[in-house]
């Protein structure tokens, strides 16, 4: 809970952070396209496997990742190998992350 708590204190000034990043590479944020995936480093799937409930560190991870110019996706918690191979390949991502 406190994790989430800070993550959601943090996330404006990171995507502030971002903003400025790409204004000083002479880059309009306004068309930064989130769904375009060239414009991240890679794409990352994470999840915390079938029978463990603590997230923290997945949480840690995909917020260190998501400042690294990383597209994470965070499928959650209690997550069945079928589930995770599933949202793996839809989102046709690059490395999956577990936690467990």
């Amino acid at each position: 809970r406190v994790m989430k708590k800070a993550v959601a204190y943090l996330l404006p000034f990171m995507e502030a952070e971002k903003k400025q990043k790409m204004i000083d590479e002479g880059l309009n944020p306004e068309d930064f396209d989130e769904n375009d995936d060239s414009n991240y480093a890679g794409k990352v799937l994470m999840a915390t496997v079938k029978g463990d409930v603590h997230d923290i560190g997945k949480n840690i991870v995909a917020v260190v990742l998501g400042c690294n110019n990383f597209k994470v996706y965070d499928i959650g918690v209690m997550c069945s190998c079928e589930l995770i191979l599933e949202k793996a390949k839809e989102y046709k991502v690059d490395v999956i992350g577990l936690s467990g």
